[in-house]
């Protein structure tokens, strides 16, 4: 086998698939200016070459749309790759004179990203119209070339799977392999962060994937193609064999834009995106496990469930009780209520189920969220409705998030969250109008980014956009108006810096407190400090600095500790941070410690990583890999 090197060069596209994880990157202004420059992208081809590498593919984006593409080819076939590919939407191939540039140039693969027989299906996917019939025109544009220079082309196809198009894997076979396409890729959808709140809508179960792999099987034999499944568990496929399944091997390197680094850094990555099942004990094959997205929802709710039984058991033990504690007085509206977020892979049945077991079990909770939910934003709405008339909501939290914020765990720009709460709220205002009961309603900020909301004129609009529907949400001006209270945290000092000396900003950090305060009571907000007392988490000199500075804000602001409330569970641990909202910059004075203890299922689950697989713990859940 080969080695490849993969280089993503950017973000920019000529197609809006509406399943991209990359769309948040192009709403932001000059979103090319985050595409690798035509010597960073040289600098990684001669770092492959040095290194052994005997295979180059590019990837986006969309990276033939590059001025530089054809160049980039001619550079790289000047260092005698064995095989130069791309992944690509396929449209500008229906250029002819663009084909035959990059193909004379040495471009030798072809991963064509189409995923649907039909204009109907496809263009209504990749929100494009023609798009389909551009890269159809590609595929023969391809077939010409190679005839008339005698060149190679290798064929493939990456079909993302949906509910949309799940049920035509066999006709893409059929419409593809007769132009020259012998292996076709197929991967659900995969979820982050940005995208979080899609998942519902674009959901398959791995069982479904599987029988329609099987229904392909006679159009695969037909044409002599073969399946490669992406982010799927080979052992699925095992009952259909080598001649129609072709294993995804797991050793690719790649080089990512967002990450910007120098060649031959390749960093781990830490999300723990997969878990494993019984059936992964005695398996001997190189393979991650089963995608997060698919594990079982009950499973999910029992574990949110015992997670908070053991917090709740950890609060009465004096020992888990910090001695340099911060003291506070907290307000009676926030006193021992259960507060939790990461349930953004939750569906409704789940989040309903946890939710009645929790109020049972320890009175009526506070739910922390996005507004990102596997819970479609109208289904979460009328459920938060649901769950306050049941009388097991009590209280709900909204995560702020703003537009071209820098995440710690992805380290890429984002559009954030604030337009999505803006329609959350705008749902939840009209649901109080018509008579539905609502929660007390809150909303956090990190003091960083609220400072920057009402400080930065760029950041003006998402602020009065936020704020206006607080308001209406809360019922301003109306006869049902209830308090909302802004909730400001103080984010951690970085990890890998000296923290700066809080007693010589005081003057700076009173400031500033008053005025925040002054801002969130202009909107008819309530602002309050919440703290979480225990550092354990930090390291001696930022636990210094972070009661030192809390202590100054709460000069100005009423203070409320969230030590005896906000826990964690599975799936809002910090390896979950590539989906979960959970705020990192508020979990991680526990998180060095272990002063949060996640249950056993949920350090069996967070276990595993992309590497070193098949000895690490195994989940102990009831799916099992089929066989036929």
């Amino acid at each position: 086998m080969g080695k490849l090197l993969s280089i993503e060069t950017g973000f920019t596209c000529n197609s809006r698939c509406k399943y991209c994880t990359q769309l948040d990157y192009r709403v932001i202004p000059q979103a090319d200016k985050l595409d690798l420059t035509t010597e960073q992208i040289k600098e990684r081809i001669r770092f492959a070459a040095e290194n052994g590498y005997d295979q180059l593919g590019f990837s986006g984006g969309e990276p033939t749309i590059r001025p530089d593409f054809v160049e980039l080819i001619e550079y790289g076939r000047s260092f005698g790759f064995g095989r130069i590919g791309v992944t690509s939407n396929g449209r500008m191939f229906a250029y002819s004179r663009f084909t035959e540039q990059a193909m004379r140039a040495g471009l030798d693969g072809f991963t064509f990203s189409l995923h649907g027989p039909t204009s109907e299906i496809h263009d209504r996917i990749s929100n494009s119209k023609g798009a389909l019939e551009q890269a159809l025109a590609g595929l023969r544009n391809i077939a010409k070339t190679r005839r008339k220079f005698g060149l190679e082309a290798h064929l493939m196809n990456n079909q993302i799977l949906l509910p949309d198009n799940v049920g035509h894997i066999s006709e893409m076979v059929e419409l593809l392999a007769p132009q020259g396409v012998g292996l076709f890729m197929i991967q659900p959808f995969i979820t982050q962060r940005s995208n979080s709140d899609q998942l519902g809508r674009f959901y398959v179960p791995y069982e479904d994937i599987v029988r329609e792999v099987e229904r392909a099987v006679p159009a695969l034999r037909r044409h002599g193609a073969r399946i490669k499944p992406y982010n799927v568990p080979n052992c699925l496929f095992d009952h259909l064999g080598p001649e129609f399944i072709e294993p995804q091997f797991y050793g690719l390197k790649s080089f990512r834009e967002y990450e910007q680094s120098h060649p031959g850094e390749f960093k781990a990555f830490k999300a723990k995106q997969w878990y494993r099942i019984d059936a992964c004990k005695t398996c001997e094959a190189y393979c991650p496990g089963f995608r997060v997205e698919q594990y079982p929802q009950d499973k999910m709710a029992a574990e949110l469930v015992h997670a908070a039984g053991e917090f709740v058991a950890r609060q009465s033990d004096p020992a888990e009780r910090s001695a340099e504690s911060f003291t506070v007085s907290s307000t009676e509206s926030a006193a021992e209520r259960l507060l939790f977020s990461g349930t953004e892979l939750f569906d409704r049945a789940t989040v309903t189920t946890a939710m009645t077991e929790l109020a049972q079990a320890h009175g009526p909770v506070s739910w922390l969220t996005a507004f990102k939910e596997k819970v479609s934003q109208p289904k979460q709405a009328e459920l938060i409705c649901e769950l306050t008339e049941a009388g097991q909501l009590d209280e709900l939290i909204f995560i702020t998030q703003p537009m071209d914020q820098r995440f710690l765990a992805q380290r890429v720009l984002e559009k954030g969250n604030l337009e999505d709460l803006r329609k959350g709220l705008f749902r939840l205002a009209e649901l109080a109008d018509a008579g539905r009961q609502l929660p007390k309603l809150r909303v956090l900020f990190n003091v960083g980014d609220l400072a920057r909301l009402i400080e930065d004129p760029a950041m003006a609009n998402q602020w009065s956009r936020l704020c206006k529907a607080l308001g209406r949400a809360s019922g301003l001006g109306t006869g049902r108006q209830q308090p909302v209270d802004a909730v400001i945290a103080i984010s951690n000092f970085p990890r890998d810096q000296k923290p700066p000396d809080m007693t010589r900003q005081r003057a700076d950090n009173l400031a500033l407190a008053r005025k925040l305060e002054v801002a969130c009571k202009l909107n008819h907000m309530q602002p309050v400090l919440a703290t979480l007392e225990d550092r354990r988490g930090l390291d001696a000199a930022r636990a210094k600095e972070m009661a030192t500075v809390e202590a100054q804000f709460a000069e100005v602001l009423p203070v409320e500790s969230w030590a005896r409330r906000l826990m964690r569970h599975p799936m809002s641990m910090p390896e979950m941070d590539f989906v979960s909202w959970s705020p990192p910059w508020l979990f991680e004075r526990w998180d060095l410690s272990g002063g949060q203890q996640a249950p056993q299922a949920a350090k069996e689950l967070a276990s595993n990583s992309d590497s070193g697989l098949r000895t690490q713990p195994v989940a102990e859940i009831a799916l099992t890999a089929p066989r036929r």
